[in-house]
């Protein structure tokens, strides 16, 4: 009752005997409760009591001269409905109360027994102050709803929320703009059946998952080849929505990278053909140049042979010193562009890679190819996965001291998955010995850029690193668009 200790209710006392009114304001009074009492006893006089500001509360007789207790109820529901309402009456017997409640009185108190009136109006004042904050809290939530889906239709990325069963509650104006439908139609449905897309299907079965383990999925890419052959990517975040600790449903959100990933995807397209470029300059020009070199050396070395024998060591010293420079050129042409799809492809320079590893640091490495006959894959693609492996063999004998690695390829169903095991000290020690380089984070990178995921693995000995990647992102360019037409 903050009111009562601050400054008086306002009551209007609508009653047409003077006694009565006095009996009622002086009951109210000796119970402490201030009131500023307007008394009227007409309906224009009530009307004028209601015009401008809404009273704390109204008692009314039920039966006045000329006016009653019922259309000076439906008044004040007309200007202040909040307001309580109570009658206080000598002629209000039980079938008139119950109407008089139907019609939204808040209470009613019998003239000869006014000792409840205190209670009764204590009671109906907290009720509507309950109501208003009610309200008040209604208002406030409308609000807050309308500004967040305002801002939620207002974003570019899609934003989505399901309930438990992963049927949609929420969608925003992105998503049904890419739909194509309206909002009606789509509430209610499961993401798949409005948009009937493979990736679809499996971002719904990874919904299920983060709703039944409560764990965040954040900036997962996905791609996929829509029906005129374009590859899209899809950055896709799946949050679980939770209601005192428990999960209720989920919120999804998906941003289209297609461009950002056609930019990344050109930039490393530019820096491989320079690679390329570099690698062709070296074995076709310096290499070039250096054989016809040793070949001249050769005669030289023969010539003095015969006419000068005491020279005859030092040309095979610079013959030998020559012939490992060659030898270094054409390791780092090699380097420099290490798929050649007219000479063997991935599987070609995976040999060479196993044999390099061999004779770089004197351990034994090996490389198995279990498909019958590896797709045509991408230039750009297949020196992705030949840099993975590169990297990851490299990492298992420099750091985790390995004595063999063991390279795998092979196709499984539409995925391609390039395995290399090794038998070290494990990823985990080895990461404990030295702080973590850029390689394990090349390698995410590289993976994410083939549309695919790599698992690093600790089997009990050594670390096994799996890449997997759909072939269907893999394949030349010139095979998508064959599929489309």
């Amino acid at each position: 009752m903050k009111k009562e200790a601050s400054k008086p209710l306002r009551f209007v006392l609508l009653e047409d005997n003077v006694n009565d009114a006095e009996l009622i304001q002086l009951e109210l009074a000796r119970n402490d409760i201030a009131v500023e009492w307007r008394h009227v006893m007409s309906e224009t006089d009530f009307r004028d009591a209601l015009r401008t500001t809404p009273p704390d509360m109204v008692l009314a007789d039920y039966t006045l001269p000329g006016f009653d207790g019922l259309t000076a109820l439906r008044i004040l529901l007309e200007h202040w409905p909040d307001v309580p309402f109570i009658f206080v009456s000598g002629s209000l017997g039980e079938e008139r109360a119950i109407e008089a409640l139907k019609s939204g009185a808040t209470d009613y108190v019998l003239k000869d027994r006014l000792q409840r009136l205190p209670a009764v109006v204590r009671r109906a004042l907290a009720e509507a102050s309950d109501r208003r904050e009610r309200r008040l809290a209604e208002v406030a939530l409308e609000k807050q709803r309308l500004l967040l889906s305002t801002l939620i239709d207002s974003l570019p990325e899609i934003v989505f929320a399901t309930d438990t069963a992963g049927q949609l509650t929420v969608v925003n104006r992105a998503l049904l703009d890419m739909l194509g439908k309206k909002r009606e139609a789509v509430l209610g449905q499961r993401l798949s059946a409005v948009w009937p897309e493979e990736i679809i299907t499996d971002i719904e079965a990874q919904n299920a998952v983060t709703i039944r383990t409560g764990r965040s999925t954040t900036d997962q890419e996905r791609a996929w080849i829509t029906a005129d052959g374009t590859v899209r990517w899809l950055t896709v975040t799946q949050v679980p929505l939770r209601d005192h600790g428990k999960v209720t449903g989920l919120v999804g959100t998906m941003r289209e990278v297609t461009n950002q990933r056609a930019l990344e995807q050109e930039l490393l397209e530019i820096s491989n053909r320079e690679q390329r470029r570099l690698g062709s300059d070296l074995h076709d020009g310096l290499g070039q140049e250096l054989t016809g070199l040793s070949l001249l050396l050769k005669g030289l070395e023969v010539q003095l042979s015969r006419e000068a024998p005491q020279y005859h060591s030092q040309v095979t010293k610079i013959s030998d010193l020559l012939a490992r420079a060659i030898q270094s050129t054409r390791s780092l042409a090699r380097g420099l562009a290490p798929v050649n799809l007219e000479r063997g492809g991935l599987s070609e320079a995976l040999k060479h890679l196993v044999a390099r590893c061999t004779d770089m640091y004197s351990l034994q490495c090996s490389f198995t190819n279990n498909s019958m006959k590896l797709p045509d894959l991408e230039e750009g693609a297949a020196t992705h996965i030949y840099r993975i492996a590169q990297e990851a063999s490299t990492n298992a004998a420099r750091y985790a001291h390995a004595t063999s690695i063991g390279i795998d390829l092979r196709t499984a169903g539409r995925k391609l998955q390039l395995s290399i095991a090794d038998d070290g000290i494990g990823l985990s020690a080895g990461l404990s010995q030295r702080q973590p380089g850029l390689g394990l984070k090349i390698m995410e990178y590289r993976a994410r850029m083939l549309g695919g995921t790599i698992n690093f693995e600790e089997p009990g000995t050594g670390t096994r690193i799996v890449l997997t990647a759909p072939l269907h992102l893999l394949r030349p360019s010139k095979d998508k668009l064959r599929r489309a037409m």
